[in-house]
């Protein structure tokens, strides 16, 4: 496991990075955006990333000028094991640095066992490649609403997971995944919702909502899968409209769910009315399969919300 670096966005500044995880040395590869900022006065990390690759990000760190003793925060947009699954051995390399995390996802880090036999749950044996989750210190991890002396804006952005929140910092916007998933090449830019599960749209909508009073179409949104965009009000609303329409459709083909080739219906369904969906023919083969493995797992978060809305209903 390697890393590539990538100074900021259009206009590169030599504080913020993202220190993208890189298997087999392909591009095509990556999985993750782990976001590193340092100036003189505040260094922290934002989601880096699962056990698998904390030597290799330690290495990385370190060739930026990230020392020992210099690593302030480890923000967490949430626990997912692909986000935060590698927090306690980072912790490790870098003992001054202090955790931020959602108030519910703070005893799955101290006692990571539930949050591994959920990993396993939901995604299977992709697990395996992340490596096994190593428990966060008590007193190493903690919620804030705001951190670094109010530079950072802790913003509650529910819906992708129950312990998910948002980071603003001076024209950055870390979404982790509020705003969905962002592929981006040369020749095209791909979204599509994030929403395993257990989803709740309501929820979702509530953050969305909230983000958008923040009025960020000077700022640029930093996904953690992956990469930047300018305007981050746009990319927010599109994630927005998308979203909506993967919930109308899949409502619309909801009593089809039980057919064996229920995915490929609303896949096609999807190519046709998603605007954003559509450079999905463009995406990169090895790439292609991952995406459709986690787009489906999102349409099963989407459809649990639905059975759960018509349970409540009757």
């Amino acid at each position: 496991m390697v890393f590539e670096i990538e100074e900021s966005g259009k206009n590169k500044t030599p504080n913020l990075f993202d220190v993208r995880a890189i298997q087999d040395g392909t591009k095509t590869q990556n999985f993750l955006s782990t976001w590193v900022y340092k100036d003189d006065d505040l260094c922290f990390v934002v989601d880096p990333g699962p056990a698998s690759v904390i030597n290799s990000l330690t290495q990385t760190l370190n060739s930026l000028g990230v020392g020992e003793l210099d690593l302030n925060y480890i923000l967490l947009t949430h626990i997912h094991i692909d986000h935060a699954g590698g927090v306690g051995k980072l912790l490790s390399f870098f003992p001054q640095a202090q955790v931020i995390c959602h108030q519910r996802g703070i005893k799955h880090l101290i006692n990571p066992e539930k949050l591994w036999e959920g990993s396993i749950k939901v995604l299977g044996k992709v697990v395996e490649m992340y490596g096994k989750i190593l428990p966060v210190p008590e007193d190493k991890i903690q919620f804030q609403e705001s951190v670094a002396d109010g530079k950072i804006k802790v913003i509650e952005t529910l819906g992708h997971a129950p312990h998910h929140q948002s980071f603003l910092f001076n024209n950055y916007l870390f979404a982790g995944e509020a705003a969905g998933v962002h592929v981006k090449s040369e020749d095209y830019f791909h979204i599509r919702p994030a929403t395993p599960p257990i989803f709740n749209y309501d929820n979702w909508i509530s953050s969305i909502r909230i983000l958008l009073k923040e009025n960020l179409a000077d700022h640029k949104i930093c996904y953690s899968h992956f990469g930047m965009r300018d305007n981050a009000d746009m990319m927010i609303k599109s994630a927005q409209e998308q979203l909506s329409m993967w919930v109308q459709v899949i409502t619309e083909l909801f009593e089809l769910r039980t057919r064996d080739n229920f995915n490929d219906i609303l896949f096609a369904t999807l190519e046709k009315r998603d605007k954003f969906l559509s450079n999905f023919v463009y995406i990169d083969k090895s790439l292609k399969k991952r995406e459709r493995f986690y787009a489906e797992n999102s349409i099963k978060g989407i459809i649990g919300y639905i059975q759960k809305k018509k349970l409540e209903m009757e």
